[in-house]
Formats: C-alpha cells, sequence, structure tokens
C-alpha cells in the first residue's frame, strides 16, 4: 500500500490551495451560525425597553427606584424658615405689619396741633409748649435710645431741671430684652390740648396711641396683625415750667402684649412671647387703637 503522504492529491499544490480555501469558508461559516447572532441583537434591546420601563413607572410614581426623593409633590421645607417671608404662609405682610390694623396711615411722628391762645398765654406760647411736649413725648416712646437701649437720659433732658424722676416707669417704653421691632417704625395717633391750672401755669394735655411692630421667631407665621402689633394709650399731663414740661399726672393701658413681662417688669413684649390673656370684654382690637377710647379700664388683656 502507499503511503498517504504521497497520495496524488496532497501533493498537487492546486489542489491544496483550493482545499484551504473551502476549510476557511466553512470555519468562517460556523463563527456566523444564525443562533449566536440574533443573541447578541435581542439581548441588547430587551435590556433598552426594560430601562425604558422603569423610567416610565418611575415618573408616574409606580416603582420607585432605590434611594430616590419620595414623590410626594411638595416643595422641601425648612424647620425654621426665613422671618422675612412668613407672610407666605401667614397673614402679616412683614414688610407691612399695620397694613390691616387702624396704625396703617398714622404719622411715625408726633403730631402737633394747630396751637390757640390760652388763658393769658399767647398762640406762640401754647405753640412751643406743644412742641416742648412733642420732644418729650418723641423721646419716650419712640426714639431707639431709650425704648431699645434703655437710656433714660434723652428722654430726662426734655423735662424741667430739677425734676427728679429716676424712673420714669410706664411713662417711656421699653423694649424687653429679646425682643425686636421689625424694620418698620413705631406709629403714633393722638393730639394735644392745653389749659391753665390753679397756679396759673399752663398746662398740656397729651393723649396719644403708639403701635409697635415686633418681629416675629422664625418658627412663628403670624396669622393677624394682633399677634405682633402691641399698642400703648397713654393720657399724660405736664405743666410747663421755665418752658418744659414738668410731668404730672399719667395713665395708660396696653393692649396685645406679654402681661407679666408689661405689667411686672415695666418692659415691652409681644403677646405671642407670653401670657397674652383675652381681653375683659367684647371690644374688637381696633377700639383699643382709637385715642377716644378711655384709659380708665382693666389691664386690657390680662
Amino acid at each position: 500500500m502507499d503511503d498517504i503522504e504521497n497520495h496524488p492529491d496532497l501533493t498537487d499544490q492546486k489542489w491544496l490551495r483550493g482545499a484551504e480555501r473551502r476549510a476557511r469558508r466553512a470555519a468562517r461559516r460556523a463563527r456566523r451560525r444564525p443562533g449566536p447572532r440574533w443573541s447578541r441583537l435581542v439581548i441588547p434591546g430587551v435590556l433598552v425597553l426594560f430601562c425604558g420601563a422603569l423610567i416610565v413607572f418611575y415618573r408616574v410614581g409606580t416603582v420607585q427606584l432605590p434611594e430616590s426623593a419620595p414623590t410626594t409633590g411638595a416643595a422641601p421645607t425648612s424647620a425654621h424658615p426665613d422671618p422675612t417671608s412668613a407672610e407666605a404662609t401667614g397673614h402679616v405682610d412683614l414688610t407691612r405689619p399695620f397694613a390691616t390694623t387702624p396704625a396703617a396711615d398714622w404719622p411715625t411722628e408726633v403730631p402737633v396741633p394747630i396751637a390757640k391762645a390760652t388763658g393769658r398765654f399767647s398762640a406762640a406760647q401754647v405753640d412751643a409748649a406743644y412742641r416742648a411736649v412733642q420732644k418729650t413725648t418723641t423721646e419716650a416712646r419712640l426714639d431707639p435710645e431709650v425704648t431699645v437701649r434703655h437710656d433714660n437720659g434723652p428722654y430726662l433732658a426734655t423735662l424741667t431741671p430739677g425734676v427728679k424722676l429716676p424712673d420714669p416707669g410706664s411713662r417711656i417704653t421699653k423694649i424687653a430684652d429679646g425682643y425686636q421691632l421689625l424694620p418698620v417704625p413705631p406709629r403714633v395717633s393722638g393730639g394735644m390740648t392745653s389749659s391753665v391750672d390753679e397756679h396759673g401755669d399752663l398746662v398740656v394735655h397729651a393723649n396719644f396711641v403708639y403701635a409697635y411692630a415686633f418681629q416675629p421667631p422664625a418658627h412663628l407665621a403670624p396669622s393677624t396683625p394682633w399677634d405682633i402689633v402691641s399698642v400703648i394709650h397713654e393720657n399724660a399731663d405736664y405743666a410747663i415750667v421755665d418752658g418744659k414740661p414738668w410731668p404730672s399726672t399719667e395713665k395708660s393701658y396696653f393692649y396685645s402684649i406679654n402681661c407679666d413681662l408689661t405689667l411686672q417688669q415695666g418692659l415691652l413684649a409681644p403677646q405671642y412671647s407670653g401670657r397674652g390673656g383675652a381681653a375683659p370684654d367684647a371690644e374688637p382690637p381696633q377700639a383699643y387703637y382709637d385715642p377716644k377710647h378711655t384709659v380708665d379700664i382693666p389691664k386690657v388683656g390680662c
């Protein structure tokens, strides 16, 4: 038998090259079988469809993806909202705290009426007396040196020399420490009249209502202005001695206040800060802004 290596086909170079080409084509066909090729297309397509479904379900809230935020639709809130924007959740515009109160159009300065001659005093003398009392009441109730920093000096300097008044008491406003007024000036309404006393001295009767708007704490959105606006109604007499006021009788009431701080310590603080109580009668809050309201009433609101 002849050796297989000496077979004529295996020594034919043309036949060998053809056989090699056929073998290579068969190998390429084997690599391109339909099964594996189809799987390479199907698997990515299924993954794309699955991811798309997850996105759709997530957007409509059907599926919550891991570590995602709750789909409540509510904006994030803070436990300490900006007090300057508290009106967004309450009903008081903190840039206009007096807007819905009788003090909305009140002036920020103590008004001086037109003077008329009184007894032996000319209109000019009465006008000078009014302006002296205006200065005194302004220092007592509106000057931050007195009301916020608790310095009695500016007030005492407006009085007749020789007046002994180491503690002005309720004649001046002192904002309690820890409470701030809004950056809106206090408002004042009322007027002055004049008379002559039994000694022949000129007396000025000052009747004013003062309104103070307090900064609410960060967690409080005031629902009404009465929550943050405190009122003082004062009726005071000043004898005019040597051209300056000499304090005489004085009566006042307070409304929408912290009773303990105001009545026990003489410090003004808003109602929201402590025991405020309720008015002793059925009068609406607006009534206590009226300069014509009597000051001879119980401790209002306490």
